[in-house]
């Protein structure tokens, strides 16, 4: 997504100013948390191999696992309040900067994240969710629109038994990602649903034929709504609670702003009208206001790195301006 540039000048100057020695102190920490990494591991290898060798002799092949696990929950434990000191200095001298750059009023929690709550009543996605987990939330307002967002995984699991007995636990994505949560200044008398066409996109003519026959998706209230605009058809498929509701949210324009939208991301999106907000779940593995790995190599984080951060940071902005919600056409009841 293209990021405009009246922020830019300021960018610079805070790069040049006060992030200089920033970064120089996150590179040290950065530094000191691998050399930890790396004594922690000399110390704790040469055990667990000569425990293994042992255990290997006592209990057999099995005797392998126990060391490995306690080298691991080992280094793990040396190694965690490096990694947390480092981590927690970048976002709170780093990414809480770059915040103010954009808005001094926009807040930013890197503990926080969109609630459970929030996430399920968008009923973008309706599968039970037995593993939650949000951080890096931003909240403000863009002209009349409030907004926040953060990154949210959220998962399912599945338990199988084997014909041995032994049950194996596995963890499902449901979602990963952006999760944007605005007001959208109506009060919607139905729910319309945005969501990624697969169907479309893998069957072609037999996908739009699915949609014809008024299929709908994962259970959701509400009839396929068909709409003119081949390229948005391509790339979406609606299902709204109220026809004539749903067309008129999604106006022309505005089907033409979220094409544009999805096509620059260049990633899945989903998008609910619900509650009078809007709801815009951008799928991605992307793992964002992170500082660099331990193992990065080179030297402290450059100009181009900060706006790279920059444009993560301003992503409410770039949503609010992109598909233009400070535009009131609506008012509330």
């Amino acid at each position: 997504m293209p990021t405009t540039s009246h922020n830019q000048p300021s960018l610079a100057a805070l790069y040049q100013g006060e992030l200089r020695p920033i970064l120089d102190e996150l590179e040290q920490r950065r530094l000191r948390a691998r050399k930890r990494a790396l004594l922690s591991a000399a110390i704790i290898v040469p055990i667990a191999i000569v425990l293994a060798l042992v255990l290997v002799r006592v209990i057999g092949p099995f005797g392998l696992i126990i060391p490995l696990a306690i080298g691991f929950i080992g280094w793990g434990f040396l190694v965690h309040g490096a990694m947390q000191e480092y981590r927690s200095y970048f976002k709170s001298q780093v990414i809480a900067r770059l915040a103010k750059v954009i808005d001094p009023d926009l807040s930013y929690m890197p503990g926080g994240g969109i609630s459970e709550r929030e996430f399920s009543d968008s009923e973008i996605y309706r599968h039970r969710i037995d593993r939650y987990r949000a951080e890096d939330r931003f909240s403000g307002r863009v002209g009349a629109t409030a907004f926040h967002f953060s990154e949210v995984h959220a998962e399912y699991k599945t338990t199988t038994t084997d014909s041995k007995g032994n049950r194996r636990t596995t963890w499902h994505t449901i979602f990963r990602g952006i999760f944007f949560i605005a007001d959208f200044n109506k009060d919607f008398q139905g729910q319309t649903f945005v969501l990624p066409d697969t169907a479309e996109r893998a069957l072609g003519g037999l996908g739009r034929m699915m949609q014809g026959w008024g299929s709908k998706i994962d259970g959701r209230p509400g009839e396929m709504v068909r709409l003119e605009d081949p390229e948005f058809e391509r790339l979406f498929a609606v299902q709204s609670t109220d026809q004539v509701e749903a067309r008129y949210i999604l106006s022309p324009s505005l089907m033409e702003r979220l094409t544009r939208f999805r096509n620059e991301i260049d990633a899945p999106v989903a998008i609910a009208f619900v509650n009078a907000q809007i709801y815009i779940a951008i799928s991605t593995n992307k793992n964002y206001f992170e500082p660099p790995a331990l193992w990065r190599s080179g030297a402290a984080l450059g100009q181009g790195d900060i706006e790279a951060y920059f444009k993560d940071v301003r992503l409410a902005e770039e949503i609010v301006e992109d598909l233009n919600l400070n535009l009131r056409i609506w008012s509330k009841q």
